[in-house]
């Protein structure tokens, strides 16, 4: 019943058979029939189609309510079980995290923890804070603003500030189009991510209009040096690529992105795992940021 349950989450986490088979890494039938099977167990019918989506039943609803929670509990427990063996722990890190600061912080958490063999697994932060829910990974590194309601523990490590990236690394052309242009056009993040909804409203206030969204910052940050238009990134991308000379610094204007460390209640319970939490606090303190968050 386990994979039929598991088949079951996955479709209310991800909205389709087809991005919960994608999920699953199984086909779209198997998923259905899976789910089919659960129904003939209970003698419930559990999910209907509704147009072009499939939504649960009362049924369907109460079930999941009930057995989510159970779930990810279990495979948090399996996971520490088969950590416990081999001393190895997971983390899920927001790729625009581990492309710039994450990568040194990360070296630094290894060094200070050898008995842990640590694991990295890179996403988006919507996907990490879904994985962490389900009891995938025991801890997320999440990049941005996160939904208000994930029943995950949420401790900030820092907030990161964010960065005018010069066009054609001509500083002065910048401060003197901020101080003459009523809105400043900039290259920025692709306004869906978690890193701009953060950021939205702290932007629109300083007068940066987002003019050309792209899907990642270090793209933005180069796109500006060629003479695109000015960047709008986060510190610690102009640290990776060495620009921070010409970039000006909007972290003392009160734009900045927040780095988020989220885990399981039960996880944070964990004395290991609560020892690890205040080894990354101490790392990002004494600066194994690079840099990002100063």
């Amino acid at each position: 019943m386990f994979t039929q349950l598991d088949a079951l989450l996955a479709l209310v986490r991800h909205g389709t058979m087809s991005a919960a088979a994608l999920s699953l890494r199984v086909s779209q039938s198997a998923v259905s029939k899976r789910i089919g099977q659960l129904e003939h167990q209970l003698g419930k019918r559990l999910i209907r189609r509704e147009g072009r989506r499939t939504v649960l039943t009362a049924e369907g609803q109460a079930l999941v309510d009930e057995v989510a929670p159970l779930m990810a509990d279990l495979n948090t427990v399996l996971s520490r079980r088969h950590s416990d063996a081999r001393e190895q722990l997971s983390i899920a890190v927001s790729e625009a995290i581990l492309s710039s600061w994450g990568a040194p912080l990360l070296v630094a958490l290894r060094e200070a923890l050898p008995e842990l063999d640590i694991h990295i697994h890179t996403h988006r932060s919507p996907t990490i804070v879904d994985k962490v829910q389900a009891g995938l990974y025991p801890f997320g590194l999440c990049a941005g603003q996160l939904p208000n309601q994930t029943g995950l523990v949420a401790e900030k490590l820092l907030d990161e500030p964010m960065v005018l990236v010069a066009r054609s690394g001509d500083l002065a052309a910048l401060g003197r189009e901020r101080e003459t242009l009523k809105a400043l056009p900039v290259l920025c993040i692709e306004e869906k991510s978690n890193t701009w909804q953060g950021l939205r409203s702290q932007a629109l206030r300083l007068k940066l209009e987002p003019r050309w969204p792209v899907e990642s910052s270090f793209a933005a940050a180069r796109l500006a040096l060629s003479g695109w238009g000015h960047a709008l990134v986060p510190k610690g991308v102009a640290v990776a690529l060495n620009v921070l000379d010409c970039s000006l610094d909007l972290g003392v204007e009160g734009l900045s992105r927040p780095a988020t460390l989220v885990c399981r209640k039960q996880v944070y319970l964990q004395a290991r795992d609560r020892g690890l939490i205040e080894v990354l606090r101490g790392l990002v303190f004494e600066g194994s940021v690079g840099g990002a968050g100063e």
